[in-house]
């Protein structure tokens, strides 16, 4: 292996590979043979990495298998199978090249499909490519970490790199376990390839040299094949600088994955990231050992579906999906409209089925949902389009209930009026489901994304519709209540999403310079600090007033009292104070019966009090003529 040549683009079609579906249950002989699951999308690469596979697994008892995980069976799926298939055969034709065979999955989930092939065939590992580099930095990316943290077996990642081959295996060692799986994975490499194998150590100046040279020497003679490791020992005091000083463009690295946490490697640095970023010649990560035991591996495979990642090509589906439904057209224009007047007749017949039937033609979602997209991705014009659409819908909203309010009269709002006027931390519950599902939906096919739209549309539209109903009706406090509660939904439903969406796997992309970066944390920052600032004024809103009592049906039950106050005196819980002047006593039942229509008007259990002043009146004689 002393060059790695990548395949010409046409091949010569001979006796075809056999090729499975996911139902095929491998034979006994399978289990015997060393099995390197090989995912295989790029040309370019798949020689690459079908070769160094060859090496790793051995040419006696190798068997690998040529993984391609298609999303369909169209032409476009058939076709790259065939510009795999004949890589395939080409690759077969070099000398100490082991079985390889044909799999082609099909299925949405790439990483999935990746895992399920692996656990299925009883691999011993499982061998992925990287992608280039973005601005010096290597990217395991989505794919690559979901088939490394739920893998049932050993994961190894190769980095390619320009020079045509490698002539020596440098493998960086300390005296962990991790080392000891890293310098076996050498070892198979050095025989596969006949190429020579070193083990580096990097030493710090508090311990001398023969001792670390000792407790290197001791760790390699636990794994089998030690003898054609050559050892190495340097000092330094950065480990992964001190090994770049000692390797060439014609080295290739075998490290372990850090086991570090996000804080550790923060703080201590990550050795493997800076020697797969800076590396002149290719690296092969090591990303899961044998260190892991198999409670473990069991207990991870348990909690795997509590993250389901999506994969590449499923996060750009989304984002262009939300690309063609961020832009606003006549259909949304028309759309907003018809249930605008239907949520606005809803509120003023004081009906919540109608206001529920006109959610369903809402077509909010599409420009909400965009919107959660560019904020993950950091995708300004995303937002920006996303952003002005949404506007755009709203105003027209509006628009349509403060006509409706004005053609209409109203003698005093409704109920379904004044719970919009009146709004709550709860009431931002449901903007918060709705955020959820809207993007949970967006990113699963198998859900309805009628279900969300829904949602969403019953936490916007009618919020809005009230506040142009109760601005045409000259009811300021209500109007504002309802314009609070529409923005406290939309930033829940915003932000919401975006969290969703991060959940499954998708990340800001790299931003060009330092301008773009502190816009991105500007808007971040704006929106996170408006959550709290919205609670505090929901609950204030919360806060009952008079407004909402209606004083006719209390004076109509006192009656014939005569009804001087009626005054809102606490709020947790809601105590209402009546000051009444009569001449005649108050039975306690007519009391608890003000007390009852009083809890209907604000919609939560009231305590009424009632002062009484006594009226003494006295009696009027008549004057003898």
């Amino acid at each position: 292996m002393a060059t790695m040549t990548r395949i010409p683009e046409s091949y010569e079609i001979q006796k075809p590979l056999r090729e499975y579906s996911n139902g095929h249950q491998p034979t006994a002989s399978v289990k015997e043979r060393y099995t390197i699951v090989v995912p295989l999308a790029n040309p370019y690469t798949a020689p690459i990495l079908l070769e160094l596979a060859s090496a790793i697994a051995g040419k006696d008892n190798g068997h690998i298998l040529a993984l391609v995980v298609t999303s369909g069976y169209g032409k476009e799926a058939d076709d790259r199978v065939d510009q795999i298939y004949k890589i395939i055969r080409a690759v077969r034709k070099w000398e100490d090249t082991c079985e390889i065979e044909l799999v082609k999955h099909p299925g949405m989930q790439v990483a999935a499909g990746i895992l399920e092939i692996a656990q299925q065939y009883e691999a011993n590992q499982i061998l992925l490519g990287l992608s280039d580099p973005v601005r010096g930095q290597v990217e395991l990316g989505d794919v690559a970490q979901a088939v490394t943290e739920h893998a049932p077996c050993d994961v190894l990642i190769y980095r390619d790199s320009d020079s045509p081959g490698f002539t020596r295996i440098v493998v960086p060692v300390g005296g962990s376990i991790a080392s000891r799986v890293t310098v076996s994975m050498g070892v198979r490499l050095a025989k596969g390839t006949d190429r020579p194998c070193e083990a580096l150590h990097v030493y710090t100046n508090h311990r001398p040299e023969w001792e670390s040279r000792m407790r290197v020497e001791k760790m390699l003679a636990s794994v089998r094949g030690y003898n054609i490791v050559q050892t190495k020992v340097v000092g330094g005091i950065n480990e992964a600088d001190t090994v770049l000083g000692n390797i060439g463009e014609n080295d290739i690295l075998v490290v372990g994955k850090s086991e570090r946490s996000s804080l550790e490697k923060w703080l201590y640095g990550n050795t493997a990231q800076r020697l797969l970023d800076r590396a002149p010649g290719p690296v092969l990560l090591v990303a899961r050992s044998q260190e892991h035991s198999a409670d473990q591996a069991q207990n991870r495979r348990r909690l795997s579906w509590l993250r389901p990642v999506l994969a590449d090509i499923e996060q750009d589906q989304i984002v262009w999906g939300a690309q063609d439904t961020a832009a606003p057209s006549l259909d949304y224009f028309v759309l907003i409209i018809v249930a605008s007047m239907l949520a606005s007749l809803g509120l003023l017949l004081d009906s919540g089925a109608v206001v529920i039937g006109a959610m369903l033609v809402a077509p909010l979602m599409g420009p909400i949902v965009s919107f959660g997209v560019g904020l993950v991705t950091a995708r300004f014009r995303l937002l920006r389009q996303a952003a002005v659409t949404v506007a755009l819908g709203i105003l027209t909203a509006f628009a349509v209930g403060f006509i409706l309010g004005k053609l209409v009269p109203l003698n005093a709002p409704t109920q379904e009026l004044l719970g919009r006027g009146y709004p709550s931390i709860l009431d931002a519950g449901v903007a918060v489901g709705a955020g959820f599902i809207a993007a949970y939906a967006t990113a699963r096919r198998g859900i309805p994304a009628a279900l969300s739209g829904v949602a969403i549309a019953a936490a916007l539209v009618p919020p809005v519709n009230a506040f142009g109903l109760n601005l045409a009706f000259g009811e300021t406090r209500l109007a504002l209540g309802a314009a609070l509660l529409f923005c406290a939904n939309m930033v829940s439903i915003a932000l919401v999403a975006a969290l969703v969406f991060f959940w499954l796997g998708m990340r800001p992309r790299r931003l060009p310079n330092y301008r773009h970066r502190l816009r991105y944390a500007a808007i971040l920052t704006t929106l996170v600090l408006m959550v709290p600032v919205l609670v505090i004024m929901l609950n204030f809103g919360r806060r009952v007033s008079t407004e909402r009592i209606s004083d006719s049906a209390v004076k109509a039950v006192l009656a014939p009292a005569q009804v001087l106050d009626i005054a809102v005196v606490d709020h947790d819980p809601v105590v209402v104070q009546a000051t009444i002047m009569t001449s005649d006593d108050l039975p306690r039942e007519t009391v608890n019966i003000a007390q009852d229509i009083l809890s209907s008007d604000l919609g939560e259990p009231v305590k009424l009090q009632v002062i009484v002043h006594r009226v003494v009146e006295g009696s009027i004689s008549q004057r003898p003529e």
